[in-house]
């Protein structure tokens, strides 16, 4: 059996093996888009994931002729990437105060990292750091959840029902079950999760996402560094699937469960 630890501020990010289990990505629709980004930017070839996880994004960029490297919060994780991915390097960092004193070509943090930012002010700080790695004309990629979902019918519907995942894990079923609420003065969204994992004891888990709104996330990275040049909710990679061919077609209704911009620093 696989020891879970339980005793943590986050379950998956404090376990690894459970985090691949619901976040597999097995086709790396994430790591080919920030790829086709990257190439459709030309950037150069230094890249700096902030938020790296399980470290695929940064393993996939290398093996395209990147040098790419990660750096997460969660040593569990960069434990994790470095046993996997031994010739890539991971960093244990916290994204408003890390400092690796280089400058990078491109900037990306995806899988809404960038929402442990709860207020305004930790974001502003949080951008300055991520413009202080990035090189003059850099690209900057976020990925986060959108906060105009929940203004349509199907995010509502998110605040009503409790949703159900399930997944198998060391060989038993595994089942989470979640129910959103969010604290509108403080534009944050609760996350309670009920955990069953094969015959443990249910775990239950209070989490918190900050959720900012497409102008306002604009706003922001005007205020500290960065040009927008593309705001957007489409391609989806957390949920649909990413055709390689070029040149894909960015959505802008942004309506939709992400919300994605991509910057440059000036």
């Amino acid at each position: 059996m696989i020891r879970l630890k339980t005793n943590t501020d986050n379950l998956l990010h404090s376990n690894p093996e459970l985090y691949a289990v619901f976040e597999n990505d097995k086709s790396f629709e994430m790591a080919r888009f920030i790829h086709a980004i990257l190439q459709k930017y030309e950037t150069g070839k230094k890249v700096l994931d902030v938020g790296s996880g399980l470290g695929r994004e940064v393993a996939f960029l290398r093996e395209k002729g990147y040098d790419a490297v990660g750096i997460d919060a969660s040593e569990d994780m960069v434990a994790w990437s470095q046993k996997h991915y031994p010739n890539a390097n991971f960093y244990i960092g916290q994204q408003a105060m890390f400092d690796l004193n280089q400058t990078f070509d491109a900037l990306v943090c995806v899988g809404s990292t960038f929402l442990y930012n709860y207020t305004n002010e930790d974001a502003g700080s949080t951008l300055t750091n991520f413009r202080k790695h990035l090189k003059d004309g850099g690209i900057l990629y976020l990925d986060m959840r959108n906060a105009a979902f929940f203004l349509t019918k199907e995010g509502q519907r998110w605040l009503t029902d409790e949703l159900l995942e399930e997944a198998i894990f060391d060989g038993k079923p595994a089942i989470v079950k979640t129910r959103f609420y969010i604290d509108l003065a403080k534009q944050i969204l609760k996350r309670d999760y009920n955990w069953k994992i094969g015959t443990r004891e249910a775990i239950i888990e209070h989490l918190e996402h900050r959720l900012f709104f497409p102008q306002e996330i604009a706003g922001l990275l005007s205020a500290n560094g960065f040009e927008v040049v593309e705001l957007f909710d489409k391609p989806e990679l957390h949920i649909s699937s990413f055709t390689d061919i070029r040149p894909f077609q960015f959505g802008y209704e942004l309506s939709g469960r992400r919300l994605q911009v991509i910057a440059k620093a000036i």
